[in-house]
């Protein structure tokens, strides 16, 4: 089965959290043994690390959403859109195997089959300004290592 496939299922996961507070074990056996039969074990592999990464950084993953989503607290932004905000700056920030372009353009998608057309749209600024702002510290901590070096 697909990433994409398996972003989903992360996605109906992250919304249960924002919607009750928790990841529940329970839910992810029940997808696993009734709904997502196909996927094999490197999607379930995903699934199960971007939920890990999420909840070891959720404060940071959090601050960084509502820092980018000008004008938005994150109490007030409609739960679909926070879910896949949430799943999209995780792997923005904590998984390196996963380019930035097919992560925005994936929760666009998702945005798109369970939100709307104005979600998309926001969706796709937010994550934009978090990639923008993820590659300028990455310039700056390059740079940083390049003058110790030539010291």
């Amino acid at each position: 089965m697909s990433r994409r496939s398996a972003r989903d299922t992360a996605f109906r996961l992250f919304f249960e959290y924002s919607t009750v507070g928790e990841f529940n074990p329970a839910t992810k056996d029940i997808m696993r043994d009734c709904f997502d039969k196909g996927m094999n074990e490197n999607a379930w592999s995903y699934v199960s690390d971007v939920l890990e990464k999420y909840q070891a950084n959720i404060e940071s993953v959090d601050t960084i959403v509502e820092a980018n989503s000008t004008g938005w607290k994150i109490n007030h932004m409609a739960k679909v859109e926070l879910s896949i905000l949430r799943l999209g700056t995780t792997e923005l920030l904590y998984c390196d195997d996963i380019h930035e372009s097919i992560t925005m353009n994936e929760c666009v998608e998702l945005a798109k089959k369970y939100a709307s057309t104005k979600s998309s749209r926001f969706v796709n600024g937010v994550l934009g300004a978090i990639s923008k702002s993820i590659n300028v510290a990455k310039d700056r901590q390059q740079a940083v290592e390049e003058s110790k070096d030539e010291a």
